[in-house]
């Protein structure tokens, strides 16, 4: 009876080992799978953003763009309104400034 006993409990241990096993590599397997699936979320997330970057660096560059051509059409204008100025308003300009300059200076 005592063999009996002692057979029960090294057959119960045996069990419950291989119960921890299984659960351990139960637990395994579903750790490899979330770290694949972590991975996977991780690299998605990456690409997003890559996306979300390259987007960004297109809206500003086309931003720049619009802003500099718009700067350029400016200045293109002025220097046309400045080239039809004719030549006896020029000299008026001058001479006026000339005779503020002057007069600074002499004070």
């Amino acid at each position: 009876m005592g063999n009996d006993i002692l057979t029960s409990i090294i057959a119960v241990e045996q069990e419950i080992q291989q119960r921890l096993a299984a659960e351990d590599e139960a637990a395994t397997q579903a750790l490899n799978q979330l770290r694949c699936e972590l991975e996977e979320d991780v690299k998605r997330e990456g690409d997003r953003l890559a996306t979300s970057v390259q987007q960004a660096v297109a809206a500003a560059r086309t931003q720049a763009q619009e802003g500099a051509d718009a700067t350029v059409q400016r200045a293109t204008l002025r220097a046309q309104q400045l080239d039809s100025i004719d030549d006896e308003t020029l000299k008026r300009c001058i001479l006026k400034h000339l005779s503020l300059i002057t007069r600074e200076q002499a004070q």
